[in-house]
């Protein structure tokens, strides 16, 4: 399907087409640009309290006698993979 067949954007020629695509490739490159050392750190960082948090889920469960303890320990583990795949699986597929 091209962007012809839509009728809300039918009204576009090439011309407008283009544009946008050469915007939107600006406003990409703005982007791209603008990432640095600052966003490898909180990656690095994020990674880090991930596996931080991974770990101390295990010896929670490890070493639970109690449940209490066993609930700490399955939560922790919960968050450790919600923040793995949320946050640094969606940031580094992002690239």
């Amino acid at each position: 399907m091209a962007i012809t067949d839509i009728p809300a954007f039918a009204h576009l020629t090439d011309t407008d087409i283009e544009n946008l695509a050469v915007e939107l490739d600006a406003i990409r490159l703005d982007i791209e640009d603008s990432r640095g050392e600052r966003d490898a750190r909180y990656i690095r960082r994020t990674v880090a309290a991930q596996r931080a948090l991974e770990v101390a889920g295990r010896l929670m469960l490890a070493g639970s006698a109690k449940r209490s303890a066993w609930w700490a320990g399955t939560v922790t583990l919960a968050l450790a993979k919600i923040v793995e795949n949320m946050e640094i699986g969606h940031n580094v597929m992002h690239g």
